[in-house]
């Protein structure tokens, strides 16, 4: 049986995805933003047993970030209604969509939920002969949903 060989040609780049973010339920596209970041960190305990040398990892839960950078063009979808927020004494909660799309048409979209601002955010961050840029992460407060997903072939 030959061996198959990677097709480049359905390789997805930067350029293939987009973020969404819901405001007052409608998925809005996220077109000022020029990168954003989805990761998952596990955590665990180390345990090592009496006469083991061995120390073993025991898992005790996992954390989802999302990170982005926006070039600064509009602030309603999500600054103003942060700030505005912090005005009441509340934090609000965000959903976002990320999704990339292959050469063939296939898309993967997954939902973010509950999706809470965490540690440093720009507001205004300027320097001179750069497009003003800021940085946002949050915490997602949910496990990740696919929406849809990039399959093999041989599965389809």
């Amino acid at each position: 049986m030959p061996r198959e060989k990677l097709d480049t040609r359905m390789l997805s780049t930067g350029k293939d995805g987009r973020l969404f973010i819901e405001v007052n339920g409608q998925q809005i596209f996220f077109a000022e933003v020029d990168t954003f970041t989805t990761n998952m960190t596990f955590n665990s305990v180390d345990v090592q047993p009496v006469g083991d040398l061995t120390s073993y990892a025991v898992p005790t839960g996992v954390a989802f970030n999302l990170t982005f950078t926006e070039m600064l063009v509009r602030d309603d979808v999500n600054m103003k209604i942060l700030v505005d927020a912090l005005h009441t004494g509340k934090i609000p909660s965000y959903t976002f969509q990320g999704v990339i799309e292959a050469p063939d048409g296939a898309e993967q979209r997954i939902v973010y939920r509950r999706c809470m601002p965490s540690g440093e955010f720009g507001l205004q961050n300027l320097t001179p002969g750069e497009v003003v840029k800021r940085t946002q992460t949050y915490r997602v407060n949910a496990v990740p949903e696919y929406i849809s997903t990039l399959a093999t072939r041989a599965f389809q």
